[in-house]
């Protein structure tokens, strides 16, 4: 008998005692100096009914994520045999951030902005852990994200110049949080380019880059 079930069979049998103790007591005329007595019990009966299911799932919570942390020491475990760390993008408007490794595990953030870049930084299976540019990191499944090189914006306003020169002409503005398909940077440069604007901007004025990276 699963031990939840057990639980619930004892609590029922003292609730059924309660009940002829409070008959009983009541026939004879002493019911009200111990009905405090009672309620007592029967709340301490309640907080066992309440309490137990949630400590049993906080046990499971916490088991599975022991495994998690094992998995992260390794970084990869039968994975892609690409680079890690590395950076993916979205495929669609709508993805799911796990806890961990599995549909088994709950939905930590929902992403809803398709090209948004993650960075890959432990692999298991098909599964892949990534962290956004806020910091958020949890677990998606690889059928979510392309290898598409994306840029998201992270200054409040970036230059683009029309050439990776240092004395090179602006040709525009882009506000942060503009996401932009990122081309080609071998320099201090990156070639980005955007449906209503294109040109080179400094590699540190967005998010999508390994630093060093070099993309060609």
């Amino acid at each position: 008998m699963p031990a939840s079930r057990f639980i619930f069979f004892v609590c029922q049998i003292m609730l059924n005692n309660i009940m002829l103790l409070k008959n009983f007591l009541r026939l004879h005329n002493i019911y009200f100096p111990i009905q405090t007595a009672l309620r007592i019990a029967f709340n301490l009966i309640l907080v066992v009914l309440v309490v137990f299911p949630i400590l049993a799932f906080l046990t499971t919570i916490l088991s599975n994520m022991s495994t998690v942390f094992a998995q992260d020491i390794r970084v990869v475990v039968r994975g892609s045999g690409y680079d890690v760390p590395r950076f993916l993008s979205l495929k669609s408007d709508k993805a799911y951030m796990r806890f961990g490794p599995g549909n088994e595990y709950p939905i930590a953030w929902v992403y809803q902005q398709k090209g948004l870049p993650l960075k890959v930084i432990a692999e298991y299976e098909v599964w892949r852990k990534v962290v956004d540019h806020e910091g958020i990191t949890g677990w998606m499944h690889t059928k979510l994200l392309t290898g598409r090189r994306t840029a998201l914006v992270t200054e409040r306003v970036a230059k683009l110049y029309k050439s990776n020169e240092d004395n090179s002409k602006i040709v525009g503005y882009a506000e942060r949080n503009v996401l932009m398909e990122l081309q080609y940077c071998i320099t201090q440069y990156c070639k980005v380019a955007h449906p209503e604007l294109k040109g080179w901007m400094k590699r540190d004025s967005f998010w999508g880059l390994l630093e060093n990276e070099v993309l060609n």
